[in-house]
């Protein structure tokens, strides 16, 4: 006999009371807003199948249970032979896993969370074993300890070179680096030269692209003509000791007409003498003007030392080179490309340190309490092995990110390099315990 459908998704939706599962396939079914407002009982036919129900009217509404299925309806329909219209048309294998588990145990009115392993123990991801889907939440605190399961590793820096000017890419080389930095060089002994490209190993101001710097070039080669110029002018006193000689035959061709002056009458007249005064004037005059021109030829080597920084620094816009150690992840440009300002050329990530990103359930512990705490990082490989990694929280988020009252925490992580492979890699998901 047919079931009402109004009152078996009803039923449905609120879990079965005997087996404690939880049915969230339905959820979003526009049924769920009608209410049941009548008890509903069944009797058991010879077939299992549900007889005709017994409807009483009843002042309180009454939810009666309703047996979890013990097979898979048959294509499109719902349990108990009702027609599902979000099933139809769904195969075997994804209308099983919309089946739920005959031995879930979870009230209807709360999502299920994890618990904590007995022992405390984060050698293996206690949410792995659980198959839990969410992640990055409190697993346990105990002995001064927060044990958070399934956090997420991520690369702390990765940058992405760009064109600091317009230009185009000349070429797309860089020196071939061991992994302690090393150059490596050919038995001629100049550096062995590689194409960028993904997996190459960088190092802090290592050159990676070059881009065109011809006419920048023939600017600097100009300023540091200009610098030479300038210095050797600088140097030269000749000006100023042709002054000084000048000062002193003023001086010697006026004192000896005074002298003259003095002795016999009309020898040289006052306007004779005053000329030879006003010629010791001009010749101090000229040197003071001298040192005054060897000062500014000071000054103006300055001034050719900044423009040659200038020009030097035009050149160096167009070599690209990276900020930090790392490897290159991706590269987005080619040699022949004309780049405008800004563009990318590779990107580049920091593999030495990491950043693991979890979440703390605020309804245990406080920012506060671990904030600036040691942390150990713990990472399961395929193989088995189990590897260790030392980090400290370096940001507690100060505000919650859901109404489950989580808080982020940012964790910065020492990874390691290993016959030449870093252990600890972004996307990994970890298993992390924060020392209080």
């Amino acid at each position: 006999m047919i079931i009402p459908t109004l009152v078996l998704v009803s039923a449905m939706q609120f879990g079965d009371p005997q087996s404690g599962a939880r049915i969230d396939d339905l959820s979003h079914s526009p049924w769920r807003e009608i209410p049941v407002v009548k008890s509903v009982s069944y009797t058991t036919q010879s077939d299992d199948t549900p007889g005709q129900p017994n409807v009483s009217t009843m002042s309180t509404p009454v939810i009666q249970s309703i047996p979890a299925p013990t097979s898979m309806p048959p294509s499109g329909m719902g349990y108990g032979g009702v027609p599902d219209p979000d099933l139809v048309g769904e195969s075997e294998p994804a209308l099983q896993m919309r089946l739920p588990p005959s031995n879930l145990n979870v009230p209807s009115t709360a999502s299920p969370r994890p618990t904590s392993p007995a022992n405390g123990s984060s050698g293996s991801s206690y949410l792995d074993r659980q198959n839990f889907t969410d992640y990055g939440g409190t697993t346990k605190i105990e002995n001064n300890k927060v044990y958070l399961s399934r956090a997420n590793v991520k690369f702390d820096k990765i940058a992405r070179l760009s064109a600091p000017i317009g230009g185009i890419i000349l070429e797309q080389r860089t020196v071939k680096c061991d992994i302690q930095g090393n150059v490596m060089k050919a038995s001629n002994g100049e550096p062995i030269m590689i194409e960028l490209q993904r997996g190459v190993l960088v190092f802090t101001g290592q050159q990676v692209a070059q881009l065109d710097d011809r006419h920048p070039q023939a600017q600097f080669s100009v300023a540091k003509t200009k610098l030479a110029v300038a210095k050797k002018e600088a140097t030269q006193t000749i000006g100023i000791e042709y002054a000084e000689a000048s000062v002193e035959v003023a001086e010697s061709d006026y004192n000896r007409s005074l002298g003259v002056y003095n002795r016999t009458a009309n020898a040289v007249t006052i306007a004779e003498l005053e000329l030879k005064g006003f010629k010791v004037k001009e010749a101090k005059l000229q040197w003071e003007k001298a040192n005054i021109d060897h000062e500014n030829q000071q000054e103006s080597v300055k001034v050719q030392e900044e423009e040659v920084r200038v020009a030097q620094t035009q050149l160096d816009l167009r070599k690209v080179k990276t900020p930090f150690n790392g490897m290159v992840v991706n590269v987005l440009s080619q040699v022949g490309n004309y780049l405008r300002e800004g563009e990318h050329i590779a990107e580049v990530a920091m593999l030495d340190k990491l950043k693991v990103i979890a979440s703390v359930d605020g309804n245990m512990i406080m920012q506060e309490q671990v904030d600036k705490k040691r942390v150990t990082v713990t990472v399961k490989n395929p193989g088995g092995q189990i590897d260790e990694f030392d980090g400290f929280v370096r940001y507690a988020a100060p505000s919650f990110k859901d109404n489950r009252r989580e808080f982020e925490v940012e964790i910065e992580v020492d990874n390691r390099l290993v016959n030449g492979y870093w252990q600890l890699k972004e996307g990994d998901f970890v298993d992390v315990v924060i020392h209080l």
